[in-house]
């Protein structure tokens, strides 16, 4: 007998949500496939299967052939529930389900999938629809939390799903969760060898007992069904958001597959999003515990003025990058054998450079960026760098617009401070984290354990350092971070607030902050852990200009020549009407030579998914990116 099967390709830029193929055998939906697709063999997943003896008038009328399933590569793997989460995902962020399956499912099961045992397991339970959670409060408080409610499902017989946002996340919680479970916790990642992985996995099939799933979210994809519990912790971190097509969002998944599942969706961290407490305060989700409203802090702490730093005769000093504030903690850290972990928020020397005379901003030639100066072997070999488009040039040269050479640099930058540091302590031990010391997960690790293990030594990193600093240490500083205030974007408030309370509380002792910006009202809450005046502050902002939680944004941008693109944007708002879009330049106006342009659709509270407007948006050249719920408008 033959089979019809409709099937949706896990690969991008396929034209098509499904496809038809034929099949010997029957394969029910969920199974995996290889379907041949142009020149290519690409992994399926199938939706549908009919027996071809019914669709005998389509087949004879079809004006294509169709093509035999290459092969079965997993039967029944995926759960209905999975599936349909997924494609919910898709539509809300205007995807296509292959892309979406590409960027969901991991690619150490596509890879492996052949030696792995794939049978769904039974599910005896009989889920209720369960109500949304949130944990707001200190790590400690909030894992005390989790091992409470971890408990109280493996004595329901049931399974916990808890979802990370990073592989060293996913570590570093198993540690801290898996004390008198340790036979019933499993790691994934996707940094798992694959031998060990294909172990893992037949241990996560054979277990009956419940069991704790420790996880980056691509593995809620797995087929176990007494998961009744999804636990995102770090919910306000960004590395939820995928940054390639179809620029799908974790936690809108996660959320969507828990309904589905009928699981309890708890969400948590030291300071929550502002619009899932918004959608707490609104009736939408309940605490599981009280919410913590200040986090608190043993460190003593301080914010530095430092246009306030006056000379011994009263005048204005000079521009200086440490403190003496921060040249004292850096003595008395080494004097006490403490550690020191001070934080840089932009790489290189300085973060932008300033002709004297035209005042100027030197930029990018490629894509017209604010290029950054780096050092290099000596101050004649300093260059210029690019961190949007990668483009390198000698830092000798001339202002573009009136050949002044006085160009000066504005702003501190990790090379600089590493620089002062030193010079003026050159008996203190440096250790380094960013991307440009650092460009492996090993070296990062492993410059962890040595400032750890080396009292009176200072660690200087940007923010990328904060995800493997797990141990709380005695002091910390800020040096600047008052580049973050000129980014215009409305998320800025919350990520600079959101960085200040993770260093807060892992310090112990003495937290200093430098700025020149002491007004912000953000930097005031986040020293005294104030998360509820923060909300009130930020909520206020959001609503007066129409951002989330109140709209949900829908951003349109194309690149290229600019009267090309301004005549496209004028045909795309034809296409979307009713719905109009507010056009605008990106604020790096240019990528590579070409022009950047931003459209921006705002829909009321719970109007998305439109389905009308959501075909529309589909029926879009894939040379047009779309981003629902963008993290910038930039």
């Amino acid at each position: 007998m033959m089979y019809i099967v409709q099937v949706i390709p896990i690969a991008k830029g396929i034209g098509k949500e499904t496809l038809s193929y034929f099949s010997a055998k029957e394969v029910v939906p969920g199974s995996l496939v290889s379907v041949p697709i142009r020149s290519k063999i690409v992994p399926a997943i199938v939706v549908e299967s009919q027996k071809a003896s019914e669709l005998k008038s389509e087949l004879k009328s079809s004006d294509f052939a169709v093509k035999k399933v290459d092969s079965l590569r997993a039967k029944q793997f995926l759960r209905p529930e999975y599936v349909e989460s997924v494609l919910h995902t898709a539509d809300y962020f205007a995807g296509t389900a292959g892309a979406s399956f590409y960027t969901l499912l991991p690619k150490i099961i596509l890879e492996n999938i052949t030696s792995l045992k794939t049978k769904i397991s039974v599910d005896i339970h009989a889920h209720k629809p369960q109500e949304k959670y949130i944990v707001q409060g200190d790590d400690a408080d909030r894992f005390a939390n989790y091992r409470s409610l971890i408990r109280e499902q493996f004595a329901k017989k049931s399974s916990v799903f808890f979802c990370v946002p990073t592989i060293e996340d996913a570590k570093i919680s198993a540690k801290a969760l898996e004390k008198g479970i340790e036979k019933y916790t499993i790691v994934l990642h996707g940094g798992i060898a694959k031998k060990s992985f294909v172990e893992i996995w037949k241990q996560l099939q054979d277990l009956s007992h419940p069991i704790l799933i420790v996880a980056t979210g691509a593995f809620l994809s797995i087929p176990r069904t007494d998961i009744a519990t999804i636990i995102l912790e770090k919910e306000n971190s960004k590395s939820y958001k995928i940054q390639t097509r179809p620029f799908l969002d974790i936690r809108t998944f996660a959320e969507y597959f828990a309904e589905r599942i009928h699981a309890r969706l708890v969400m948590g961290d030291i300071s929550l999003r502002t619009e899932t407490i918004w959608r707490h305060k609104n009736g939408e989700l309940v605490e599981l515990t009280p919410l913590t409203l200040r986090s608190l802090s043993t460190a003593k702490q301080e914010l530095i003025d430092m246009r306030k730093h006056k000379k011994p005769d009263g005048t204005q000093a000079s521009f200086k990058i440490l403190s003496p504030e921060v040249e004292r903690l850096i003595e008395q850290s080494r004097e006490n054998s403490e550690h020191l972990f001070i934080l840089s928020t932009r790489r290189g020397l300085a973060p932008s450079t300033v002709c004297g005379d035209c005042q100027n901003i030197v930029t990018c030639t490629k894509c017209s960026a604010s290029i950054t100066l780096h050092k290099g072997k000596d101050e004649a070999q300093n260059f210029f760098l690019c961190h949007r488009c990668g483009e390198r040039r000698s830092a000798e040269e001339m202002c573009k617009v009136c050949g002044s050479w006085k160009l000066g640099t504005v702003g501190i930058g990790i090379d600089l401070i590493d620089q002062k540091i030193k010079d003026r302590f050159p008996e203190v031990k440096v250790f380094r984290i960013d991307s440009d010391t650092t460009k492996t997960e090993k070296k990062v690790i492993d410059t962890i354990a040595q400032f750890y293990s080396s009292p009176g030594s200072i660690l200087l990193g940007t923010e990328m350092a904060l995800s493997y600093l797990h141990e709380k240490i005695e002091n910390s500083a800020i040096i600047s971070i008052d580049s973050l205030f000129s980014i215009p974007d409305f998320r800025i408030s919350e990520k600079i607030f959101y960085l200040l309370l993770k260093i807060r509380y892992m310090t112990r002792n003495i937290f200093l902050m430098q700025t020149r910006n002491a007004e912000e009202k953000v930097l005031e809450y986040a020293l005294r852990g104030n998360i509820i005046d923060f909300y009130r502050t930020e909520i206020e902002a959001r609503k007066q200009f129409d951002y989330p939680p109140f709209n949900t944004l829908i951003k349109i941008t194309l690149e290229g020549s600019r009267d090309a693109i301004v005549a496209q944007m004028d045909s795309i708002q034809n296409t979307l009407t009713p719905h109009v879009a507010d056009i605008f330049p990106a604020f790096t106006h240019t990528v590579k030579g070409n022009y950047v342009l931003h459209g921006l659709i705002k829909l009321p509270r719970g109007k998305w998914i439109d389905p009308d407007l959501l075909a529309k948006l589909k029926s879009l050249p894939p040379s047009v990116s779309i981003k629902v719920d963008p993290d910038s408008l930039l």
